[in-house]
């Protein structure tokens, strides 16, 4: 990437400072991550990120969820030759109830917007825009979610490491009209630590795009103030590369990249603001 597009710095300097907002509840975190991608030598870039998030349930029970994240990382690797060690990703959610179906169960509509922009693992630029509907479910200890969503799905791979493979600019990017099914969890194993996980994929006309799988642990001790957490988490990522094939392709060839997943570590504290 050879420069950096600043609209995600934009987006996340004015909510930072747009100041608390009625009803609005602000939280940030900050932490170490080590991205991790196992068939570059078991490559570990490792590094220090941000999040802000903020969160509000209208009176009309609208539910609406933004937070941005910036990444800083210590680039020795060098798996892409020309990698800026920044990168982020932003996301923007709004719910809402289509019918309450028993006690802690609903039926909602939802609206997601993901982005993540110049990765150490050659993911140039993701966006995914999908609306779609969840079974929600809230228990005493435990909590769940089935989702399931239809909408854009774009996946930008980073040039350099293409090039060096053959491929043109035209190769890098895939853009198609996709479906997604999620699961969440969480389960409260005491009154200080909690067990979190999510899996995702996407899939369009042609077959399955992406998975991504995210499990967590947090950990809030009572005396602290601010509701501060402790949380140590693992997401998986796994792409298919087939959409990036050249059409006059002919076996052997190579792969737009030498890897087709990665793993991002994080340990971070967070709180509200």
């Amino acid at each position: 990437m050879k420069k950096l597009r600043p609209l995600a710095f934009i987006i996340l300097l004015t909510a930072v400072t747009a100041g608390h907002g009625a009803g609005i509840e602000w939280r940030y975190a900050a932490g170490f991550h080590d991205m991790i991608v196992p068939e570059a030598d078991n490559s570990h870039t490792f590094g220090v990120d941000v999040l802000f998030t903020a969160e509000q349930t209208l009176a009309s029970d609208i539910h609406w969820l933004a937070s941005g994240e910036v990444f800083l990382d210590h680039d020795k690797d060098h798996l892409d030759p020309d990698h800026i060690p920044v990168w982020w990703r932003l996301h923007a959610g709004i719910d809402g109830s289509f019918a309450q179906l028993g006690e802690g169960t609903r039926l909602l509509w939802l609206g997601d917007f993901d982005t993540r922009v110049n990765t150490v693992s050659s993911i140039e630029r993701e966006i995914r825009a999908l609306p779609g509907v969840a079974l929600d479910w809230k228990g005493s200890h435990c909590r769940g979610q089935l989702k399931a969503a239809a909408g854009y799905f774009f996946l930008e791979i980073d040039d350099d490491v293409p090039r060096e493979r053959g491929y043109d600019r035209g190769d890098f990017r895939h853009q198609t009209f996709a479906g997604s099914l999620a699961a969440d969890g969480a389960v409260d194993l005491t009154t200080a630590w909690q067990l979190a996980a999510h899996a995702q994929g996407w899939w369009d006309a042609d077959g399955w795009l992406e998975t991504q799988c995210r499990a967590e642990v947090d950990f809030t001790p009572k005396q602290w103030a601010h509701g501060g957490v402790i949380a140590l988490s693992a997401e998986y990522t796994q792409y298919n590369l087939d959409p990036y094939t050249p059409a006059n392709a002919t076996a052997p060839y190579l792969p737009v990249l030498p890897w087709d997943h990665d793993w991002l570590m994080k340990l971070s504290y967070a709180a509200r603001w």
